[in-house]
Formats: C-alpha cells, sequence, structure tokens
C-alpha cells in the first residue's frame, strides 16, 4: 500500500514546506487483481501514528480486466496533522484511475500507473487543488507473489509528478503554486521472515514480516518561482502481511530513531457503492 502513503505525504510535506464494469477482475497472475478484496466497493482503513498521525480510508470502484492486466478506480480519504500544531488537520481526497500491467512475458515485473489524478486538500487557512500522476516498476502490493519464510522479494521504484495551487480559503485568491516534477519512491529487496502470531486491531493473526528499506524524495520543488532542494527521506520498514487477509495489517517504519506504525483498522465493503 505504498502509492496512497506516498502520495499523500507527498501533498503534506508540500504544504508543509509552503507554511514551513462494476465485477472483480479475476485471474491476472502476478498483479493486484489476483487479490481477494480486489472487487468494486472493496474499502480499507487505516491509522497512522507519530509526529503526522494520519487516518485513511481508500474505496476501489469498477474494477475491470484489460488487454494486458486490469484497471480500477480507487477514491482516498485522509485527514493528517503535525503532531506539534495544534491546528486542525489536512483533509485531503484523491480519485485514480489506476492501471496495472501484469507485463510482456511470464516472470516480468508489472507495474502500475496512474495519470492525472485529481487532488483537493483543506488545511486551517488555505486549500489546494492539483493533479497527480505516477509510473511504477513492481505493483506495490504482495499480491500475485510467493510470499513464504527466507524468500526474498524484488526491489520496486515508483517516480510522480505533482502540479498543484494553493488559494486562500478566505479569499480563493491564489496564494501560490507547487510543482514537484520528479518526486520519486524506491523500495529496496524485501526479506520474508518467519510467521508469527501478532495482536493486530483486527485480532490476533498469524502473520509475517517482510522487511525492507525504503527512500522517498519530493525532488526539486517549485514553489512559485522559487526553487527548493529537498532531502530524500531513508527510512526502515516492516510490513506484516496477513495471508487470511491477503493485505498488510501493520506498518512499522524506522527513520532517525523513531518507531512509527500504520495499522489496518477496518477491511470489508463500502454500503454506499452500487
Amino acid at each position: 500500500m505504498l502509492f496512497p502513503l506516498l502520495l499523500c505525504g507527498l501533498a503534506d510535506e508540500a504544504m508543509a514546506q509552503q507554511s514551513r464494469t462494476d465485477s472483480p477482475a479475476q485471474g491476472v497472475p502476478g498483479t493486484i487483481c489476483d487479490a481477494p478484496w480486489f472487487q468494486s466497493g472493496a474499502r480499507a482503513q487505516m491509522e497512522a501514528s507519530g509526529d503526522m498521525p494520519m487516518s485513511i480510508t481508500m474505496i476501489i470502484r469498477h474494477p475491470t480486466l484489460t488487454e494486458n492486466g486490469c484497471s480500477a478506480w480507487l477514491s482516498i480519504h485522509s485527514k493528517s496533522a503535525l503532531a506539534a500544531m495544534m491546528g486542525p488537520p489536512v483533509v485531503m481526497d484523491q480519485v485514480h484511475k489506476m492501471t496495472f500491467d501484469r507485463g510482456a512475458t511470464a516472470g516480468s515485473v508489472g507495474s502500475v500507473s496512474s495519470q492525472r489524478a485529481t487532488i483537493n486538500a483543506q488545511a486551517r487557512y488555505t486549500r489546494l487543488f492539483g493533479q497527480a500522476s505516477f509510473q511504477g516498476k513492481g505493483v506495490l502490493t504482495y499480491a500475485g507473489l510467493a510470499i513464504r519464510e527466507g524468500v526474498v522479494l524484488p526491489g520496486e521504484t515508483l517516480s510522480s509528478s505533482l502540479d498543484l495551487e494553493i488559494r486562500s480559503l478566505a479569499t480563493d485568491e491564489m496564494v501560490t503554486t507547487i510543482r514537484a516534477p520528479s518526486a520519486s519512491v524506491s523500495v529496496g529487496e524485501r526479506r520474508v521472515g518467519r510467521a508469527q502470531s501478532i495482536e493486530t486491531v483486527l485480532g490476533r493473526r498469524e502473520c509475517m514480516p517482510i522487511t525492507y528499506e525504503k527512500r522517498t524524495s519530493l525532488g526539486p520543488l517549485m514553489m512559485g518561482d522559487d526553487l527548493i532542494q529537498t532531502e530524500p527521506a531513508i527510512m526502515n520498514v516492516t510490513d506484516w502481511y496477513c495471508p487470511t487477509e491477503a493485505f498488510v495489517l501493520r506498518t512499522e517504519v524506522r527513520q532517525k530513531g523513531k518507531i512509527e506504525r500504520i495499522d489496518t483498522t477496518a477491511i470489508g465493503m463500502d454500503d454506499d457503492v452500487q
């Protein structure tokens, strides 16, 4: 589940710097389309702790088969805030048309992409609107992969671009623009450990720790006419993949001596999706 966190994180980081067919698509090997939860109306909720607590809700709509894989609409609603600031959270809505490609040949690495996704966000004094696109090697999920102890899964890369406007919430006047043409996330080799019984928000589950290094970067950031050189972030991550849900129910992120946690708090169907 890297792509929603990347996109939420990139936009939040940019704002922080400025202020400082309705049936399941099945049978596509090696892509997210294999997951049992990949169906119209499937809904997942996650809660992240730490210096930037975040609540995320993702809903899949209209998954369908394509010539090379499958596609689906993905809506993401998130609330996040810097823990040190006592103001209201940043509320963000994103809508993505996701395309998953299984690869040209058997055993080849698949890809994921989203072009010109819409982003709407609102903070205490400003609102943000714009578009994001990304393209990645690997499908940024464990669906279709052989998850067993001792396996080393290949790394993945994702490149993204953001083009955003920030306007005054009170007057709707333009405050500035934000462009990040070469944002990226890179995931190193992922090592699967021995299954353990852990306590999750959804109850005790038998889950497998998958550890790796992740690097994220906004790249050169254009704030209006000003060029800002941003520093990449390096994290050591453990995903707790739980086969009974075919989902990561807990993620632990270690960065600069701190440990932050992302818990999946609900998986189910959205009653509002027809």
